[in-house]
């Protein structure tokens, strides 16, 4: 017995030996993804970027959401109908019920509840919302039916931008209060919310009563890893299975490891600098234009992200049909900028220059790129480098003096999102394009009304395009690709606009 014991002993030793020394600690049905940002936020209001969604949309499911080729179709929304442009019919999907028993069935209550909490001023999500959207109603019609009204000329994108509101309980918001709801979200989802420890980790265990297919891991674990040295090295472990917003240096050293390997796909996602068009000099469309001059936007493709990005030709991503496709965005061409800013009488003014350490990818090397480029053509530039954490609030809050390292991601997959979001009245870049052409916000409200074959919507959309390149109300760089490092043991495939929703997931 007593030697018994001693191997008993051993063993458990030895296991607990490699654990420690960074083997796999996790069960085989345990996915673990490593995750660049602490979640701000496990509401479905506020967020400050598309990696929280990623979590909470596996516990709170969204009224629609996109396939891989950006097909939409209805999650907790069975149907959906537009009686006119301002308002439309959504059907809800019968037989959700929340995770916690004592919340009962996901009815039309739950529905109108979040999406007025969605709407509400002060709320992150709402500068996401076209302006129709942010100023309609909902209207309970039966348990499982709502009336969505909407404001001004309404639009025919709302199935799209559905896809942003993610259903919560209502009694349980009530009772508990939103600052209990942010760290411990129910919703009915794939997986149930299990514990979320700031900076270290979000666990979900899978939903047993989930209404649609089950999920092929058990247990998922999303790891904080902010620095990508860490989450590169976890993964050659075996210590997590997904990392995303791999470094193009890190690319080679994964593909030649046999237990891990490469995904990628076009990006919906594109970097742009925001110009504060508000402030002098950069007031002047002239000055604007010549900072896009400066810029070489083949060097930082080739250089910085080793061929996984293409440069802009124009104010929209690369990977949307709608591309205007005849335009050629601004070339590189150091002695125009010169030119242009001995035109206009550039004195010499300090232009600050906002990027983030963290995000996009390479953003810092990004911002120190392009800080010197502009600097060899007589720009003095002062170089603000910040943790996301604090960045992403001041630039979506418009606070951000100078010039602001932005990136979009597509994730609606509407060519009229970009201008909406970026560059209109409602949106989080409004402040920003003060002076912008007053034709721009009839146009979009245009675009929004009319089908995707309708033929006079390309015309206004490549009109769209072409003037905001002239206006230039951002310095153009690139349209990424999202490249993914996988366990070998992970059977998964990633979605075009960074979504990193894991449902379907399975063990190889």
């Amino acid at each position: 017995m007593r030697k018994t014991a001693v191997v008993v002993m051993l063993v458990v030793a030895v296991m607990l030996a490699g654990m420690a020394g960074g083997g796999r600690a996790q069960s085989p049905q345990q996915l673990t993804v490593a995750q660049l940002f602490n979640p701000d936020d496990l509401s479905p209001w506020n967020f400050t970027t598309l990696a929280t969604v990623d979590i909470w949309e596996h516990f709170i499911e969204p009224l629609t959401a996109f396939d891989r080729k950006g097909n939409i179709y209805g999650v907790v929304a069975e149907s959906w109908r537009m009686v006119k442009p301002t308002e439309w019919t959504i059907k809800i999907r019968r037989g959700l019920k929340f995770h916690d028993p004592k919340y009962g069935e996901l009815t039309a209550e739950d529905v109108k509840f979040t999406i007025d909490g969605a709407v509400q001023q002060g709320t992150i999500i709402r500068r996401l919302l076209p302006k129709p959207i942010q100023q309609g109603t909902v209207e309970v019609v039966d348990k499982y039916t709502i009336r969505w009204k909407l404001g001004e000329s309404g639009t025919g994108g709302l199935p799209n931008v559905m896809s942003l509101i993610h259903i919560t309980s209502k009694a349980y918001v009530e009772g508990e209060g939103k600052e209990t709801y942010k760290r411990r979200p129910i919703g009915t989802g794939p997986y149930r919310f299990v514990e979320f420890v700031t900076n270290q980790r979000v666990v979900g265990e899978i939903n047993p009563n989930y209404w649609g297919r089950k999920p092929g891991f058990q247990r998922i674990v999303w790891r904080v890893m902010p620095d990508a040295l860490t989450a590169k090295n976890a993964l050659l472990a075996g210590e997590v299975d997904v990392f995303q917003f791999v470094p193009p240096d890190a690319i080679p050293e994964v593909q030649r490891n046999p237990k891990t390997r490469i995904v990628e796909t076009v990006s919906a996602r594109m970097l742009f600098m925001i110009i504060n068009a508000s402030e002098p000099p950069l007031d002047n469309k002239l000055v604007r234009q010549a900072l896009n001059y400066a810029v070489d936007k083949k060097s930082i493709v080739e250089q910085l992200y080793r061929n996984k990005a293409i440069a802009l030709r124009a104010p929209m991503q690369e990977s949307l049909p709608e591309l205007n496709k005849k335009l050629a965005g601004y070339p590189y061409n150091p002695q125009k900028a010169r030119d242009l800013l001995k035109q206009v009488g550039y004195k010499g003014e300090t232009i600050r220059l906002n990027a983030s350490l963290l995000r996009p990818t390479l953003g810092k090397e990004v911002g120190e790129a392009v800080a010197g480029m502009l600097q060899r053509v007589g720009v003095n530039v002062d170089l603000k480098l910040a943790e996301w954490g604090s960045y992403a609030p001041q630039q979506f809050a418009g606070k951000h003096s100078g010039l602001s390292l932005a990136s979009n991601g597509n994730i609606l997959f509407l060519p009229e999102f970009v201008f909406s979001l970026w560059l209109l009245p409602g949106g989080q870049g409004e402040v920003y394009t003060k002076g912008r052409p007053a034709n721009w916000e009839r146009d979009v409200a245009q675009v929004s009304l009319m089908a995707k074959g309708d033929p006079r919507r390309q015309p206004v959309l490549d009109k769209l395009q072409a003037e905001a390149l002239e206006w230039a109300p951002w310095i153009l760089l690139v349209n990424l690709r999202d490249v993914y490092a996988l366990s070998s043991r992970v059977n998964w495939e990633p979605y075009p606009a960074e979504f990193r929703n894991f449902k379907d997931a399975k063990p190889r």
